[in-house]
């Protein structure tokens, strides 16, 4: 699959490259490489955000452009880039990367072979290309409304939300966009080129109670949109009910209990969990690496018999979706533990090679100047077969998490120190009043093994999650449906 000339076009302006050279030169510097590909972006952001009344940022234009090569070969990397694209700079990356190569990379490859003739073909290896749905929109742009119509907008949804409640005493809102034109040259010469947009708001309400107490809640509205759905009305209306809600609820509820108890967490977000303390010890570069709870563990149980774990990066309109990832290869569903059962790791090329696998579509990079690595999408429990309410019903004594915060996670062992924002006890299986600063501890790969029931109701998060590893941030999805965990600790004041 080719990119088209107009989708192309954009990323040769200026240039004195031409589409025809550029996919030449880069496949004669991938020969000789067990993998490698060339990657362009061209980038413009923008992000406004008021507190307390005032206008603290307004940051408008931004823009950013550049490419980078890679080549390997084993376990070692050759990445060079730079932020001007033309034939001398590319032509000077391509010498730079493949000094990493033994003998200048004389060794005969197929560069259709999207594992290298080392490994045994099949076909069910994926071939580098797009998927075959549109996931988001390609004609996003941050052009859609002005920036005097936007701060019109913020304006309007500060006083909006000051007047839904006299303790509300403070609004902050913060917005911010995001267009990425992606382009990459594979190995056996395809140009593939898309369009990724990322809009998000936030807005933050602070209540104060007669006695002085202050508390706030945060609501958000974002993923692959352009500005234009960041701004829509009732959405942004019902991010302040929200924000309300969760801030006048803090107010009146009590400090969590402390000790081992059932927990229970909602759909949507609290699957954070999910991401952090297991997710990451699924990704291939830390089971080949030996530094995984989950190394060598391919077939094993791993969990419990209602938990099923999949990343998948072809889901439309999601937050982590690609129609390929930053090395070309399209993007899938990989079922990661089924019925309790590890089955898979996420894999990017590299990775997949040295492990005798497929790559899985999971190649992703910050930006041109960052390698790629393997790198969750959205992540997600599948739904199961009971109803929250028989979950919640079946909770003698216990915790119901709302919304999940921030916290510390050791991503390779599963180790975490999460904190829920809001919560709520379980008593005789009915919920009963607010509880706030709970602190759940423990690792995935416990957890993972006591969750013993799982809701029918899955959700998936598409306005927050941004994922950190290794010094690099991508966006990313997570979701599940409700889920039942015994023997939490959990960590609080009560």
């Amino acid at each position: 699959m080719s990119a088209d000339n107009s989708s192309v076009e954009k990323f040769y302006e200026g240039s004195d490259l031409c589409p025809t050279e550029t996919v030449k030169i880069v496949t004669d510097g991938l020969k000789g490489a067990d993998f490698g590909e060339f990657y362009q972006e061209k980038a413009v952001s923008e992000r406004i955000v008021k507190q307390n009344g005032e206008y603290v940022g307004i940051a408008v234009g931004n823009s950013s452009e550049g490419f980078g090569f890679r080549v390997g070969e084993g376990e070692k990397v050759g990445y060079s880039y730079s932020d001007e694209f033309n034939k001398a700079a590319l032509q000077k990356a391509i010498e730079e990367a493949r000094q990493v190569l033994e003998n200048g990379g004389v060794k005969e490859t197929k560069p259709d072979d999207p594992v290298g003739p080392t490994m045994e073909k099949s076909d069910e290896i994926p071939l580098f290309g797009k998927v075959d749905k549109e996931l988001y929109s390609q004609d996003a742009t941050l052009g859609g409304m002005t920036l005097a119509e936007k701060i019109q907008k913020i304006d309007a949804l500060e006083a909006y939300t000051k007047g839904l409640d006299s303790a509300v005493t403070n609004v902050s809102i913060s917005y911010s966009s995001t267009i990425k034109d992606v382009h990459v040259i594979t190995p056996n010469g395809q140009e593939l080129t898309e369009s990724r947009p990322m809009s998000g708001l936030a807005i933050e309400v602070q209540v104060t109670d007669k006695d002085g107490n202050v508390e706030s809640g945060t609501a958000l509205i974002g993923g692959h949109i352009d500005c234009k759905e960041a701004f829509n009305e009732a959405a942004c209306k019902r991010a302040a009910a929200k924000a309300l809600r969760i801030a006048k609820t803090l107010l009146i509820a009590q400090e969590a209990p402390a000790g081992v108890m059932d927990v229970v967490l909602n759909p949507g977000w609290s699957a954070v969990l999910l991401h952090e303390a297991i997710g990451h010890g699924l990704e291939g570069d830390f089971n080949r690496k030996g530094t995984s709870v989950y190394s060598g563990k391919i077939g094993q149980k791993i969990a419990g018999d209602e938990v099923t774990v999949i990343d998948q990066g072809d889901m439309p309109g999601e937050r982590g979706s690609l129609h390929f990832d930053d090395e070309g290869t399209r993007t899938q569903q990989n079922i990661l533990i089924k019925d309790g059962v590890l089955q898979k790791y996420m894999q990017d090329r590299q990775n997949a090679r040295l492990m005798g696998v497929k790559p899985t579509g999971n190649g992703r990079r910050q930006s041109y100047a960052h390698l790629p690595m393997p790198r969750m999408t959205n992540t997600y429990f599948a739904p199961g077969k009971h109803t929250p309410q028989e979950i919640i019903a079946s909770v003698k004594d216990g915790l119901y998490i709302t919304d999940m915060g921030g916290g510390q996670v050791d991503i390779t062992s599963g180790k975490f120190n999460m904190n829920a924002t809001l919560a709520y006890r379980i008593r005789d299986g009915k919920i009963c009043e607010p509880v706030k600063g709970a602190a759940i501890t423990g690792d995935g790969a416990t957890v993972i093994k006591n969750i013993t029931m799982v809701g029918n109701d899955l959700a998936l998060e598409k306005s927050a999650g941004v994922c950190g590893k290794n010094g690099q941030s991508v966006p990313v999805g997570c979701g599940q449906p409700t889920i039942l965990v015994k023997k939490m600790t959990v960590g609080g004041a009560g």
